[in-house]
């Protein structure tokens, strides 16, 4: 593969001075590269400088740009146009402005001057000490500029003046401080010119700071007596320092000033936790456009550079106040300042024609391009590499450019790697440009960097972050001061660890290389995340990053590759956090704390073996999904869904060779549960061969199952210590954060730091250590190159049963590989078919008697068949009955009979072996349930299949002799035997039948079998003891008030015979216990000569009849039935209640009857019967005839007869003409 230096000039060598520019030096003009951009920049800027020689007054303009843009080559190159270097003004791309420039900057005297604020104490000294050294050195013989404070000068000089004599005074003065005229310099003899006299003196002594005359007196002062004082730092406020520098350049024959201020905003950045500063400082620079004078001799151009608005400068590190306060800052100069913005779109443009520009003295220009081309497209084909490497914004939407264009432009290096390093450079604040550091990481690569390989992400770390000047402001050196450290002393000692090398091989180890740039990318993703190239650095996007430079085994399996790589280091390196997932984030966190030292505080007993081993414990269970809460040696019951049942296993850990805390009595299965012993991945006295050594010592055909996992390694006993340490500071189980009581000495910060240190800490080692475990009991087979086990060939499965095979751990999780072993253990134990699935669900007693439900409707059925409405009862009996082969539903039909019930076919052929034939007890066919193999059935599911064979076979259950009806699983004994029962006769069945629809009200079967005939028992009992108690008290009252009713107690028909016929009926019926002769009562049921019909209501509306015959008013009708005989109205009543009573109920109501006869009774009784009319009065005037006066009678009644003597007064007031008020009051009882 081509060398890239064969392709492009790469330097063999880099030094300081290559290209760092300041604004003030030469620039290297035969290599500046001019964009269309900066064409226009140039343009911009000499418009300014001759708008300000046109019009005489000051502009200011940002030079607005991020590091790296070329901000102080820009400058430089200003400056020599402005000098009119030949050299400057014939660099290509400069042409049309210079010649716009031509209109007015030949024969103009400009003066350059830059300042560079870095370290400077304000900006009157940066400014006017700037100009004094600058001036001084291209003009050493005129008089230096009165830009120091003069008052105190001025002072001093009187003092001196009194000890001198005025002659002698203005002799030196006007000599400019020399003995005499002859040999005096510039500054000499124009103090000699200006003849100094007391008067002239004084005058300019009064004058203010900043007028020519007192300039001239500090200048002559200075020259001849305080020579010191220039450097004495007490300079002019800025506004009247300008005046000063202006009237003094103007003085030296200059048509314009131009200032460059270098890093001035850099400058006030630094300065932020002095927010008056700041504040102070930043005001100033409108002084350089603005003044309290109305017009400076000459003009100011100021050019401020400016990485961007300091608050996006900062980037998102910095707080919201102090952003606030510098944007408070710049926008002060809004409206003032003009802003030319060097885009850092032009980058890729000048480093493509500086540092990649195709061809050497081997290889033609062309054919160079076309060579890297092709290379470029083969990594423009990777699509997923592509669009990362394409990412050139540094955040929000500024950048380099993200696109094709852009890319060729930088390549062999990539938008992400160039927005990344400019943001490292702002975060950095230094001059080490991005041609700079380009060219070095092309030295460095210079003998083997190939046509094809992208420089990744990772090669900015060594010049950027791991060696250099730190940052300025605390908070970002502290950043990259710990990210220093991280590397040096944490991460690369453990990735020498990892790979098992020293550092002497570590530069040509492979691996160590790859595991190196991963690292070196998370760690500048954590100084400058606000880059979006760097944001959710997954692992392919970590492989984009450092495209080329990271290779795995298998061609296609970089992403893999890398987080296996990644995880394995964050087993030990707390700073590194992982997410979940199949493209985990990778992300490091930096601190200046070494919050490991946190664990150096647990006392040494919080990592013994016993807290160790309730730790593996704790997660195992946790994986499993039992509980823990038994204690160290407790046994756990877990119940297993098996086949439509829950069975328990029990789980028991301990450490298998121990004798003492498990003896053989433990180890041992009691009965058909399953019993699973579950050692510890580690064993300070043994090993695991000392394990199987003592289980080959054990009792065989026991239900036991050994899980002896592979011991763990040092390295992860190591990480187990660290975990349970970590549980212990953060009071994992309950016992309380003890971090707060341990670290009482560290600040509240840190320990909150650290708090969240471990516990991401603590959950990421669960994680990596709950992987191990998955290796070190074999539920994922461990390879020969794992180092996180012993391995060894011993079993990790081992069982007390010799026949049953057992293999390795299935499942790939531990809990998998649990489900499969029970799983396993249990078709072993219960292989019988027919059986419900596996995963079948356990079946509750619900399904189970809505199923029996349908099979005794089936039963009953001539088809023997039973219809299943809903999808719901459908899918239940479909699920229990055909995969347990009793019964089957097709469609929505439940079909019961011997080709769909295996089971009866089973037990009939079974249970005769044993010599049952006629009947058969529930304890001689439940273990039939399990022949030829078990089955393993719930009881509830056997009494299922007992039940649905009692119906396929018309058998009827006993117990102790007794018939009894079934009708839940539940209620199934072992005591109770399936037999035959004793049948009706069919035309009696069919007579019962047909009879019981009217009389009782319920239809029945008309197949005849032992369930239809259980059913016909059961509802015909039921209906005759809900009715046999009131039947037998309507008889009672019919009979008691018989008289009145007129019935004939002796009759053989009518109301009250018929009362009495259905009364013995029923009485018998409801004490018959024998179903057969219980039908043959309803079959010949002796009624009289009534219907059915009319039988059956006379018992069904009892309840009611007997009801209203109690509560009737007799004495009453009594009263009415006495008055009968004379009283046509009494006699009607009576008649009508008789005439009711004497048909039976089915044809009238006697509950109705009553109550019209007892309404019309209450009527008759109240009712006044008229008098003959007397004759009509003569009219008369005398008095009228007094009324009668009311009278009041009152009577206490106690019984029925003095009711009759009430009433016959009454009726004899009424039946004299009078109205009488009748009303009674309850006194008592009688």
């Amino acid at each position: 593969m081509t060398l890239l230096r064969d392709l492009i000039k790469i330097p063999t060598s880099v030094s300081d001075g290559d290209f760092v520019v300041k604004a003030s030096e030469g620039a290297d003009l035969a290599n500046y590269v001019v964009t269309e951009q900066l064409r226009d920049d140039f343009g911009d800027a000499l418009r300014m400088v001759g708008h300000a020689v046109a019009t005489g007054r000051s502009q200011a303009a940002y030079l607005h740009g991020s590091f790296g843009s070329g901000k102080s080559h820009f400058m430089s190159v200003l400056r020599e146009i402005l000098q009119h270097n030949n050299e400057a003004r014939a660099i290509p791309g400069l042409a049309a402005p210079i010649a716009e420039a031509d209109s007015w900057l030949p024969g103009r005297k400009v003066l350059c001057l830059t300042f560079h604020l870095l370290g400077a104490q304000s900006v009157e000294q940066a400014v006017l000490e700037g100009y004094l050294n600058q001036i001084t050195a291209l003009h050493p013989d005129a008089p230096p500029p009165a830009v120091h404070r003069s008052d105190a000068m001025l002072a001093d000089a009187a003092t001196l003046r009194q000890t001198m004599t005025d002659e002698k005074f203005f002799e030196v003065l006007g000599n400019g401080g020399q003995p005499g005229a002859a040999g005096a310099g510039l500054a000499s003899m124009m103090a000699q010119r200006q003849g100094w006299t007391a008067q002239s003196y004084d005058a300019a002594a009064a004058a203010a700071p900043g007028t020519k005359e007192r300039d001239s007196l500090v200048s002559a002062l200075t020259t001849a007596f305080y020579t010191g004082a220039v450097r004495s730092g007490e300079y002019l406020d800025l506004d009247t320092g300008l005046q000063v520098v202006t009237r003094h350049a103007k003085s030296l024959g200059y048509d314009v000033a131009v200032l460059f201020l270098d890093e001035l905003i850099l400058w006030l950045s630094t300065r932020m936790s002095d927010i008056t500063f700041v504040n102070t400082e930043g005001a100033k620079l409108n002084k350089l456009v603005e003044s309290s004078d109305a017009a400076r001799p000459l003009p100011l151009v100021s050019f401020i550079a400016k990485q961007r608005n300091l608050e996006e400068f900062l980037g998102p590190q910095v707080g919201g106040t102090e952003r606030e306060v510098l944007a408070d800052v710049m926008r002060s100069g809004q409206g003032r300042f003009d802003e030319i913005i060097l885009a850092d779109t032009n980058l890729p443009e000048i480093t493509e024609g500086r540092l990649l520009r195709p061809g050497t003295e081997t290889v033609p220009k062309d054919e160079a391009r076309r060579i890297i081309d092709e290379a470029f497209e083969a990594v423009r084909g990777n699509r997923e590499v592509w669009d990362i490497l394409l990412s050139g914004a540094q955040y929000g939407d500024a950048g380099i450019g993200s696109d094709r264009a852009t890319f060729r432009r930088l390549y062999p290096f990539s938008p992400a790697l160039v927005a990344t390093l400019v943001a490292l450079s702002q975060a950095l604040q230094r001059e080490r440009t991005a041609l700079r550091v380009m060219t070095e990481l092309l030295v460095e690569r210079r003998n083997t960097l190939q046509v094809n390989d992208v420089i990744g992400v990772a090669a900015l770390f060594d010049p950027l972050v791991l060696h250099g000047a730190l940052p300025d402001r605390p908070q970002l050196k502290q950043q990259f001061q710990a990210a220093r450290d991280t590397y040096r002393q944490k991460l690369r000692p453990l990735l020498l660890a990892l790979n098992g090398i020293t550092e002497e091989k570590a530069a040509g180890h492979e691996q160590f290389q790859l595991d190196d740039r991963l690292v070196r990318t998370l760690l500048v993703g954590a100084l400058v995340p606000e880059v979006p190239a760097l944001h959710n650095l997954t692992a392919s996007r970590l492989h984009a990053l450092n495209f080329g430079s990271i290779s795995a085994p298998i061609p296609g399996y970089e992403n893999q590759t890398i987080i296996s790589r990644l995880s394995k280091l964050a087993d030990d390196a707390g700073e590194l956090h992982k997410t979940d997932g199949p493209d985990p984030v990778f992300s490091l966190k930096l601190s200046t704390v070494d919050y490991d030292k946190l664990l150096e505080l647990v006392p040494h007993n919080e990592t013994a073996t016993g807290v160790l081993q309730q730790l593996v414990r704790d997660m195992v269970c946790i994986e499993l999904g039992v509980g823990s809460s038994e204690g160290t040696f407790g046994e756990l019951a877990h119940m297993k869904e098996w086949r439509g049942r829950r069975h328990q296993i029990n789980v028991k850990f301990g450490n298998v060779r121990d004798r003492e805390t498990m003896p053989d009595a433990t180890l041992y299965a009691e009965g058909e549960t399953w019993r699973v012993i579950i050692d510890y991945p580690f064993d300070n006295g043994g090993n695991r061969r000392d394990d199987l050594a003592r289980i080959e010592g054990l009792e065989r055909e026991k239900n036991t199952v050994f899980w002896l996992p592979y011991f763990l390694s040092d390295d992860l006993m190591v990480r187990l210590g660290q975990l349970a340490k970590i549980n212990y500071l953060l009071g994992s189980g309950g016992t309380g954060d003890r971090l707060t009581m341990l670290a009482a000495d560290w600040s509240i910060a840190d320990r909150q730091q650290g708090k969240i240190y471990l516990q991401q800490r603590q959950q990421h080692l669960k994680s990596s250590l709950l992987d191990t475990l998955k290796l070190a009991y074999g539920v994922v087979k461990p390879r020969q190159s794992d180092t996180a086990v012993e391995l060894d060939t011993g079993p990790v499965l081992v069982s007390l049963r010799e026949a049953l095979p057992l293999g390795d751990p299935r499942g790939g999780t531990v809990k998998a590989a649990f489900d499969n072993l029970t799983s396993d253990l249990l078709d072993w134990s219960f292989p019988g078919t027919p059986c419900l699935p596996v995963a079948e669900k356990p079946v509750t007693k619900g399904e189970l008697n809505k199923v029996l439900g349908f099979a005794r409707t089936a039963a009953a059925d001539v088809a023997r068949r039973a219809k299943v409405e809903g999808s719901t009862d459908q899918k239940t009996v479909q699920r229990i009955c055909n995969n347990l082969q009793l019964g089957e539903i097709v469609e929505n039909q439940y079909v019961l009979n011997a080709t769909t019930c295996w089971w009866s076919t089973h037990l009939v052929r079974e249970a005769a072996k044993d010599g049952y034939t006629e009947q058969f007890p529930v304890q001689v066919l439940r273990p039939l349930l399990d022949k030829p193999s078990p089955r393993g059935f719930e009881r509830d599911l056997q009494n299922l299949i007992l039940a649905v064979f009692a119906h396929e076979q018309q058998l009827a259950w006993y117990q102790h002799e007794g018939k009894i009806d079934i009708q839940a699983v539940q209620q199934i004994t072992d005591s109770m035997t399936l037999k035959r029962p004793p049948m009706p006769e069919q035309d009696v069945w069919d007579r019962a039948v047909r009879r019981a629809k009217p009389i009782f009200g319920i239809q029945l079967a008309e197949y005849r079998t032992p369930a239809t005939l259980e059913d016909f028992g059961t509802k015909i009992r039921s209906v005759a003891k809900a009715h046999v108690t009131a039947t037998d008290m309507l008889v009672t009252e019919l009979t008691e008030h018989a008289d009145v009713l007129g019935l004939d107690t002796e009759a053989r028909s009518g109301r009250l015979a018929t009362a009495r016929r259905v009364a013995k009926l029923l009485r018998e019926i409801a004490s018959e216990t024998d179903d057969a002769v219980l039908v043959g009562m309803v079959a010949d049921a002796e009624v009289g000569e009534i219907e059915d019909l009319v039988a059956g209501t006379s018992f069904k509306q009892s309840d009611q009849v007997k009801a209203a015959l109690a509560g009737t008013q007799w004495d009453l009708l009594d009263a009415v039935a006495q008055r009968a005989s004379h009283d046509g109205g009494a006699k009607l009543v009576i008649e009508e209640l008789r005439a009711a009573a004497g048909y039976e109920q089915s044809v009238c109501d006697l509950a109705a009857a009553l109550k019209v006869a007892v309404s019309a009774a209450a009527a008759l009784l109240v009712k006044p019967v008229p008098s003959p009319a007397p004759p009509p009065a003569a009219v008369s005037n005398s008095n009228p005839t007094p009324t009668r006066v009311p009278t009041r009678q009152q009577r206490d009644v106690a019984d029925t007869s003095a009711i009759a003597a009430v009433m016959a007064e009454i009726e004899n007031e009424v039946t004299a003409g009078h109205n009488v008020r009748v009303s009674w009051e309850v006194i008592g009882d009688s």
